[in-house]
């Protein structure tokens, strides 16, 4: 009796959880799917494939004159098949119970929320049949079969190719065999009676059926779906790619149609592979159709391409099918990386830009930004064709705001032309590569680094009036070049059991100051620049040391850096100008050698953080 009674609460616990999440605020908005059911007068068997907006039974079901609704307690029990339908045999058998609250007994219900993937009878008793439409988010919870007895369950089946029940269950030895057919199975009738199936019936999407499985089994329909654990493609803020697998277990081969619920696009590519076996991305057309030959299996990559998201949050749903009446709905959710712009107080506002859109492209790259250089050709220091770089002069002119102090350059090109001879590079039997850290903050000025740190600022709060704790700054992540600011954070990964940061560096670039302002705008078509110039008494002079007197001092060092944003390939990979960015890479060094050594090459970049302020203060 204990047990019983701890079950029951457990399960009651459950189902009161899942409805108030439904309605915490905050809570990402899920994809919403429209289920129409018909209920006819009497008993109905219904099979609800969504959670509910508003899981309240008194909700779903408001304006009609419903009698009851009933499901079974125990999931993890074997339900026991009530053939003659009546309230008394229903609590007898051990159900949950909901009446109208208008109802005298309803201090009796023990029936709450109503969530998908669950099957109920509910006594409608209206003079006619009424078709009642539920709003929610899809729900793909794998159920397993009892064995050995009667599961009270609906179908994963397209309404416009019903499937009969012999062929649905064809595939399964826990459901049909081909000596003895298909296990007992039964369905309602109109007159709230359980009737025994046979294999010509056709499934009707949104009913329950009482069905017998002999033995144990994973069979969920003639199409195998295998998502994440969690039933969904959910590429929040941070995923690209999310694997889709399907299987056929018809003897017969079929064809897998993935489509988006209501017909739209989405922003979603499949990987292929080219003549030369590398990954190229397409486009989901709508629809998505691919071949799968009997008891095959697929696997399909499905990337975001975040870029062409309209809004800020995606949530749709995609209907997978292979034709012959299988189908499920996929919730597919995904947030657009919302740049953090804030204020920095510590330091100027960026100059104009000559290039207003290149500007408006800039602030949609903010953040911090890591990937690798590769270099491919160098000068040779004794050979080698010369050529001439033209650089245009510029006068800096400033402004200061006389009402806010805020200072304001603007680069303006002048008469001046500097010349220089280099030797023109000429390409390497290897690549070498450097790591590349950048960051552009919320005014557009990029700047290179030689490191960062990120922290985790905790959010902020008070009280209000009420005594409610209101919380004034959330929480956020920062970045950090000042070490003496990483006391006032908290870490992002633990190690020994100590909350730590996580701190990103590179060897490659070396200059006094935390971080080096690049001139130009981060935006395609155009070049950042940033001169690092490396005096004889610098102590990291790569030319200085203490251990041979010819290396008391060192050279007077300047390496010039040139990085061009290239556009979009013609087929981009997924993310491309939104985290991913391609370029061409150009340095220019002066005082190793009589003339300048050019090295050329391309480079990568990824965003890691979308955060465009840099030491926050605490």
């Amino acid at each position: 009796m204990k047990s019983q009674t701890f079950a029951r609460s457990l399960v009651l616990l459950t189902l009161a959880l899942i409805g108030l999440w439904a309605q915490i605020p905050g809570v990402q908005a899920a994809p919403s799917y429209t289920q129409n059911l018909t209920l006819f007068p009497g008993w109905n068997s219904i099979h609800l494939q969504v959670d509910p907006l508003n899981a309240d039974p008194g909700v779903v079901f408001a304006g009609l004159d419903i009698d009851s609704v009933w499901t079974y307690e125990n999931r993890l029990g074997q339900p026991e098949f009530v053939q003659e339908v009546t309230e008394a045999r229903l609590l007898k058998a051990g159900w949950f119970c909901w009446v109208p609250t208008t109802r005298e007994d309803a201090f009796q219900n023990t029936l709450f929320q109503l969530i998908g993937q669950r099957a109920y009878l509910v006594k409608f008793n209206g003079t006619g049949p009424v078709v009642v439409s539920i709003s929610g988010q899809p729900r793909l919870r794998n159920q397993g079969w009892q064995s050995d007895a009667y599961n009270f369950r609906g179908l994963p089946v397209d309404t416009s190719i019903p499937p009969t029940f012999q062929s649905f269950f064809q595939p399964s030895p826990a459901h049909y065999t081909s000596a003895g057919g298909l296990q007992p199975m039964y369905r309602m009738d109109l007159s709230g009676q359980w009737v025994r199936i046979v294999g010509s019936d056709l499934i009707e999407e949104g009913r329950a059926y009482w069905i017998y499985c002999k033995g144990g089994s994973d069979f969920v329909a003639p199409l195998k779906l295998q998502l994440s654990a969690a039933g969904e493609l959910d590429y929040d803020t941070t995923a690209s790619e999310l694997p889709l697998t399907v299987r056929n277990l018809r003897s017969v081969p079929v064809n897998v149609t993935i489509v988006e619920s209501s017909g739209l696009n989405l922003p979603l590519a499949a990987e292929e592979r080219d003549a030369d076996l590398r990954r190229i991305w397409q486009d989901l057309p709508a629809p998505w159709v691919k071949s799968l030959a009997a008891g095959a299996t697929r696997t399909e990559n499905l990337a975001l391409r975040r870029e062409l998201m309209v809004s800020d949050e995606l949530d749709r749903v995609l209907e997978v099918s292979d034709g012959l009446g299988s189908r499920f709905l996929v919730p597919v959710m995904a947030k657009r990386v919302v740049v953090a712009v804030v204020a920095s107080p510590n330091r100027s506002t960026r100059r104009s830009s000559a290039a207003p859109a290149a500007a408006a492209e800039t602030l949609t790259h903010v953040g911090l930004w890591m990937g690798t250089i590769t270099i491919g050709a160098i000068s040779e220091a004794h050979s080698g064709p010369l050529t001439t770089n033209v650089t245009q002069g510029f006068t800096v002119q400033e402004e200061r705001n006389i009402v806010t102090g805020a200072v304001t350059t603007q680069r303006i090109p002048n008469s001046v032309v500097r010349e220089s001879v280099s030797l023109a590079p000429t390409p390497t039997r290897g690549e070498f590569n450097l790591r590349l850290l950048l960051h552009v903050d919320s005014s557009g000025q990029t700047r290179l680094l030689k490191e960062v740190i990120q922290m985790y600022q905790e959010a902020a709060t008070t009280i209000d009036g009420s005594g409610n704790t209101v919380v004034t700054r959330p929480g956020r992540s920062v970045l950090l070049t000042d070490d003496s600011l990483i006391s006032s954070f908290s870490g992002v990964t633990q190690r020994d059991g100590v909350s730590v940061g996580r701190r990103l560096s590179t060897v490659d670039f070396d200059f006094p100051d935390n971080d080096l302002p690049l001139q130009g705008d981060l935006a395609v078509g155009f070049t950042l620049i940033g001169t690092n110039k490396m005096s004889a008494t610098f102590a990291r002079n790569p030319f200085k040391h203490r251990y041979h007197p010819d290396h008391s001092k060192g050279y007077d060092i300047q390496r010039v850096l040139e990085l061009t944003l290239s556009p979009a390939p013609a087929n981009p990979p997924p993310g491309y100008g939104e985290r991913i960015l391609h370029g061409t890479y150009t340095e220019t060094i002066t005082g190793l050698h009589r003339t300048n050594i050019v090295v050329a090459g391309t480079f990568r970049l990824n965003r890691l953080e979308t955060t465009g302020l840099l030491n926050p203060q605490p």
